[in-house]
């Protein structure tokens, strides 16, 4: 149950990062937004994945 809310909180969070990175590239016309809200959700894939494997044990 803890790993469903850990992978659905981080879900919310990725789909709202994605949404900004999609304006602020527009609004910007750059694409670092990208890249660094890319960099952000990748820490917070990691760091959900990290905290479900830790419940395995």
């Amino acid at each position: 149950m803890q790993a469903s809310i850990i992978f659905s909180s981080n879900d919310v969070i990725i789909n709202s990062g994605v949404i900004v990175a999609g304006l602020l590239v527009n609004w910007l016309n750059s694409g670092y937004p990208d890249l660094i809200i890319g960099a952000i959700v990748f820490i917070i894939v990691a760091r959900g994945a990290y905290r479900i494997l830790q419940l395995a044990k």
